[in-house]
């Protein structure tokens, strides 16, 4: 990484739009995670049936309903990640994680009551640090962008040429892949196939935060329920560099800024189905989000001395994508129970319907082109909403976790998550599918997550009137990385005549770690 700083930055960073697709999506909204209250954490997020801890509000809104008495609680903490950055970039950030209260109506003593409820809650936290170095066996992303500017620089219908994916077509077309001049007049045209390695590096950070409001109750205290309406604020920003040593290096650097907003609604219920037993089961249905977003981005092309430079590619005049993106239903069940005052525990079961996610864009009068350069309106985008499903599959999330009370001011607790691997075996970047958003495409890496593991340990000290929680989470989690999409050593027919040694070849994926440490230390008062 240390040789980038011999390379000479020629045509410079310029405005463009990383292209939202399939994988951005999902990381952006999937919430693979379990963030609130040191208890919540404590016991994984497994309080659905339990309730009567604010965190429950968009897990189960039903087990607000639990509480008796007034609440308000925050929670401040920290994260590690296990990757090691690269530059001096920290591992380590401090979060802020939940702010909340609950207020009841009644008396404490009634069976059947209603509670108003606010919370503040982080629901995704982007901060991460990777690092992916890949084998490329003589393949370049190079070849990627030939094949790119080759197969969709088209003829529209008013006789115009024009480009599917502009910052790809001319950075081979015009710049440091394709034919440039030299000082002294010599022609070079570059193919970059013989590539050796491609290193990898993203630096994330922001959050996804919900805004929690919450009406909830008991009936003859043995049913609950309970209505949550989120608001959602998105920010993530993240710095990458891809770099390719070989015949001929270069290095791709791209910063990125992704912001907006978003509607929910949870309904909940509870019940204890056997009069004279604490066992209870809960039921939760979170309707799918609607996010309103825009995406800005900055992108440029540095490369060796000597081996020539590279022109900005055409970009649209406007400097941003707005668009839209609705997440899938999620359906909850849990069962759990007490026994005295000493001991509580707690399962669930959540299905997320990810294949399902889609994406669009607003209907106004900003023009979307399609594969024949005609204007479109695009409320929804057909074709990558089809590679989402092509792509991702249905999300599985058990979760466990018990609280243990050796003493009336003591409470240990830990809890366990399992998310089913979200990306199906043969998923793919597929970057000739027919979407208006690859019109701003600035990078081609993906990664096909693998199932993610939390191991949580938590601690609580009870007072009359205030409480203290301190919770740890190990979140263990694998990807296979790839720097681009290998499948035109197979449908690019002039690249498989010119280099039948790489004909079918295929990229190796490279695993990386994403597995992250996390404290969280709530203060409450109880009135």
């Amino acid at each position: 990484m240390k040789r980038i700083i011999i390379f000479a930055l020629s045509a410079l960073a310029f405005n463009a739009v990383q292209a939202q697709d399939t994988y951005l999506n999902d990381r952006a909204t999937n919430t693979s995670d379990v963030i609130g209250t040191a208890r919540y954490v404590g016991m994984g997020g497994a309080m659905g049936a339990l309730g009567a801890d604010i965190s429950t509000i968009s897990n189960n809104p039903a087990g607000i309903g639990l509480m008796r008495r007034g609440t308000l609680s925050f929670t401040l903490g920290g994260q590690i990640n296990d990757a090691k950055p690269v530059y001096d970039d920290a591992r380590g950030s401090f979060t802020f994680d939940q702010i909340g209260f609950v207020f009841p109506f009644g008396d404490a003593s009634d069976d059947s009551r209603v509670n108003f409820a606010f919370n503040y809650q982080k629901k995704i936290n982007y901060n991460q640090i990777l690092f992916a170095e890949q084998p490329l066996g003589g393949l370049s992303q190079g070849d990627m962008f030939a094949w790119i500017a080759n197969s969709t620089y088209r003829l529209n219908e008013k006789n115009e040429y024009y480009f599917d994916s502009p910052f790809y077509d001319n950075l081979y077309m015009s710049g440091f892949f394709g034919e440039h001049t030299n000082e002294k007049g010599d022609t070079y045209f570059r193919n970059t196939n013989r590539g050796e390695v491609g290193r990898y590096y993203r630096n994330s950070s922001g959050s996804l935060q919900g805004f929690d409001f919450n009406v909830s109750g008991s009936v003859e205290d043995r049913w609950f329920w309970g209505i949550t309406f989120g608001v959602d604020h998105m920010i993530y920003r993240h710095t990458a560099s891809y770099e390719e040593w070989g015949d001929a290096s270069y290095v791709l650097y791209q910063e990125q800024k992704l912001k907006g907003y978003g509607f929910n609604i949870k309904g909940g219920a509870l019940v204890r189905p056997i009069e004279d037993s604490p066992f209870r089961i809960g039921i939760t249905v979170e309707t799918p989000s609607w996010y309103v977003l825009r995406h800005t981005a900055i992108a440029g092309l540095s490369v060796a001395e000597g081996q020539g430079y590279s022109k900005p590619g055409y970009m649209d005049d406007d400097n941003y994508l707005e668009y839209n993106v609705y997440t899938p239903w999620k359906f909850r069940a849990s069962f759990g129970s007490t026994i005295d005052d000493y001991f509580a525990w707690d399962v669930e079961y959540e299905y997320s319907m990810n294949n399902f996610t889609k994406m669009g864009y607003p209907n106004n009068d900003r023009d979307y082109y399609d594969r024949a350069g005609t204007a479109i309106s695009m409320t929804k985008d057909m074709a990558m909403n089809e590679m989402t499903r092509s792509n991702i599959r249905g999300v599985h999330n058990i979760r466990a976790g018990f609280e243990f009370k050796p003493i009336q001011l003591l409470a240990l607790r830990a809890g366990y998550n399992f998310y089913s691997k979200p990306y199906k075996r043969d998923a793919r970047l597929d970057q000739t599918c027919n979407t208006p958003a690859y019109d701003w495409s600035t990078s081609t890496e993906y990664i096909n997550l693998g199932a993610t593991h939390l191991f949580t340990l938590g601690i609580g000290l009870q007072f009359k009137h205030f409480f203290a929680d301190v919770a740890y989470k190990y979140r263990v989690q694998r990807g296979d990385y790839s720097s681009f999409d290998d499948h035109f050593t197979t449908l690019n027919e002039s690249f498989c005549a010119e280099n039948p040694s790489l004909a079918g070849k295929t990229l190796e994926p490279t695993e990386v770690n994403l597995d992250r440490h996390n404290i969280a230390v709530t203060l409450g008062y109880r009135f």
